[in-house]
């Protein structure tokens, strides 16, 4: 989860980078024109228009970043090609008319960003999307290309052997390196998705799915700053006498199917953990102080009440702590082990709160 919030981020940031440097690039591009006027108003009309749609594509995302980064990529590439692409189209349309017009002389330097922008689709947009980025370059190079070579006295200039060169062997250049680039990108995704699941699985106990206790302090990180906790520490009774009588891999199945039905107790917002060899924990986060003493009744007698499969009946103690500010972790540990002790050394098969003997191990406390 941490690996994958952290490469939501790094798009996020570096997505809010690219809409922040097309709008300034825009607003320079208005800037020169209106400066520098060319004949025709929609050289420093479309630069204008765009960068305020930028701006406002850029506040669309900083609302909501996480749920609106693979829309606000689309309506970019898009919202950019649509503003680009009928420029050529003007300008070619207007060179076809007469001679007053020669396309070298008049047509803007926006080559440079139109292939920036079919390169970053072709690398960041999904696969279906590259139909529509092959069409973008097919609307532009095409009328440009056409109409150069049909016209000799301005295909042997130096500025058309530049558009030619970026919109021929330059484009195809890109557009078979772009997609080796996503194919490492995804790559490293698959990496990525890899060591997220190793370490899931380290925080895992490998034969009953719950927490460990790396896993458990890992979870504790993650709780707010003003949460409350309490736990309960539960233990199956005469477990050696179950590995004893049916052997270590029945044991395991019992261990498993008990953690499974830990896991169906409770409904509110809790973990179950692993505590080390057949004594789990259960770790309830903001309890309704009130509810205790039933909810600790309620995981000793369902796991209890039914038998398990191939040993029959098997009871369990459970040991209930305080609740306190999970930051006293290790305290709750040592109120319910305390509880779990007094269960199990009063004959088993119960549920005894710590609030209940507290006051019973006082003295043994003051006495060490």
């Amino acid at each position: 989860m941490r690996l994958q919030n952290d490469e939501e981020q790094i798009t996020i940031s570096a997505l809010q980078r690219l809409l922040w440097a097309s709008f300034f690039s825009s607003l320079m591009y208005a800037a020169f024109f209106h400066f520098f006027p060319t004949p025709l108003i929609t050289d420093s009309l479309i630069p204008t228009l765009i960068s305020g749609l930028f701006l406002a594509l850029l506040a669309f995302l900083n609302q909501d970043p996480h749920n609106r980064i693979s829309k606000v990529i689309t309506i970019y590439v898009v919202l950019t090609l649509s503003a680009f692409i009928p420029a050529t189209w003007i300008h070619v349309w207007l060179a076809w008319q007469g001679e007053q017009h020669r396309l070298i002389d008049f047509y803007p330097p926006i080559s440079g960003v139109i292939i920036a922008i079919l390169t970053l689709g072709l690398t960041i947009l999904p696969k279906e999307f590259k139909k529509y980025i092959v069409l973008s370059w097919a609307c532009t190079a095409i009328p440009l290309v056409h109409y150069l070579v049909l016209h000799p006295l301005e295909l042997h200039t130096r500025h058309s052997y530049e558009l030619l060169g970026l919109w021929g062997p330059g484009c195809l250049l890109l557009y078979m390196v772009a997609p080796y680039q996503k194919s490492i990108r995804n790559h490293m995704l698959r990496v990525a998705t890899d060591l997220q699941r190793s370490e899931l699985e380290a925080d895992r106990d490998f034969l009953t799915d719950t927490y460990n206790r790396r896993g458990l302090q890992n979870w504790l990180a993650q709780l707010k700053h003003d949460d409350l906790i309490s736990l309960a520490l539960i233990d199956v009774d005469h477990f050696k006498r179950v590995n004893d009588t049916y052997g270590h891999d029945m044991g395991d199945q019992v261990l498993v199917e008990f953690a499974s039905r830990l896991r169906t107790i409770y409904r509110g917002s809790h973990i179950i953990g692993r505590w080390g060899g057949e004594e789990f924990i259960a770790v309830f986060i903001n309890p309704d102080s009130g509810s205790m003493a039933h909810i600790a009744d309620q995981f000793q007698i369902k796991l209890s009440q039914l038998p398990y499969q191939d040993v029959g009946q098997i009871t369990a103690c459970v040991g209930m702590s305080h609740i306190a500010h999970h930051e006293h972790f290790l305290a709750l540990i040592n109120q319910a082990d305390k509880a779990l002790y007094h269960a199990k050394h009063n004959g088993r098969n119960q549920a005894v709160l710590f609030s209940d003997i507290e006051k019973t191990i006082k003295p043994h406390a003051s006495h060490h």
